[in-house]
C-alpha cells in the first residue's frame, strides 16, 4: 500500500464521536454466527446486517465495509465471485480446509476457529483494505479508525497518540524533530506541548514495546526528536 505523496498530506486521526460504524455484511445459511460477532465486535464500531444466500445479499440496497461469506459445502468459487462484482468491499471466506473459492477471497478462516480468531481476522482485513493507510514495513496503521496492525495483533489509539505515530511511520527511519511534531499535530510551537508530547510517546510505548523502558520501536534522539524502526 502506497505511502502519501508528500509528508505533508499527514492524515487527521479521528476522535471517537467522529466515527461512523463499519457495516459487515454476514452471508450465511443461518442467523447463529450474526448474534456471536455482535457480541464479540460492540454494536458501537461495528453494524451487521445478514443475508442467507449471495443472491439475497446481491439484493440488498447496502454498501459493507467487510463482505464474511460462510462458504456452502458444495464449495463457493461462483459465490465469491458474484459477491466481488456485486460490491466494491473486500471478502472473507469462512471455510473448510481444501474448499475451492479461497484464491478469490481477500481473507480466510478455515473451519474450526475460535471467535476470537475471527474478530481479529475482520479487524486485520478492514485495516489492509482501508483508503485511510499508513504503512511502514510490517506496521499498517488505519488514521480513520486510529487502529494499528503489527504482526497480527491490532491496537486502539487514541487521536494524538495516533496523528504522532502516523508522522513517525511516513519518516520511518528518519529522525522526526521534537518541534516539527509540536507543528503538525498540536498545530503550535508552543514549548508547553513538551509535556504533552512525552505523555503521548510513553502511551505509544506502553502499547507498542516489548520493554517500555527499554524502547526498541520509537526511538529518543536526544535533543532532537524521536525515529521510529519498524520491529523485524
Amino acid at each position: 500500500m502506497a505511502l502519501p505523496a508528500t509528508t505533508d498530506q499527514l492524515p487527521r486521526c479521528l476522535v471517537q464521536g467522529e466515527m461512523e460504524p463499519k457495516t459487515l455484511l454476514l452471508i450465511a445459511r443461518t442467523q447463529s454466527l450474526v448474534k456471536h460477532l455482535r457480541s464479540a465486535l460492540g454494536a458501537s464500531r461495528y453494524v451487521i446486517r445478514w443475508a442467507p444466500s449471495s443472491s439475497q445479499a446481491l439484493g440488498l440496497d447496502l454498501h459493507p465495509s467487510l463482505l464474511v461469506l460462510e462458504l456452502p459445502a458444495s464449495g463457493g468459487t461462483r459465490s465469491v465471485a458474484r459477491l466481488k462484482r456485486g460490491f466494491d468491499a473486500p471478502l472473507l471466506a469462512l471455510a473448510r480446509k481444501g474448499q475451492p473459492g479461497l484464491a478469490q477471497a481477500d481473507a480466510y478462516l478455515v473451519r474450526p476457529y475460535q471467535m476470537g480468531e475471527l474478530v481479529e481476522l475482520i479487524e486485520a482485513t478492514l485495516i489492509n483494505n482501508s483508503p485511510d493507510i499508513i504503512c511502514a514495513e510490517n506496521m499498517c496503521l488505519d488514521t480513520e479508525q486510529r487502529r494499528l496492525q503489527v504482526n497480527g495483533l491490532v491496537h486502539q489509539l487514541r487521536p494524538l497518540a495516533c496523528s504522532i505515530l502516523a508522522l513517525l511511520m511516513q519518516r520511518s527511519g528518519q529522525v522526526v524533530p521534537r518541534d516539527e511534531l509540536f507543528r503538525r499535530v498540536w498545530h503550535t510551537t508552543d514549548g508547553d506541548s513538551t509535556r504533552s508530547l512525552d505523555v503521548h510517546i510513553a502511551y505509544l510505548r506502553r502499547k507498542l514495546e516489548t520493554d517500555p523502558r527499554k524502547p526498541r520501536l520509537i526511538v529518543t534522539e536526544r535533543g532532537i526528536g524521536y525515529r521510529l524502526r519498524p520491529p523485524d
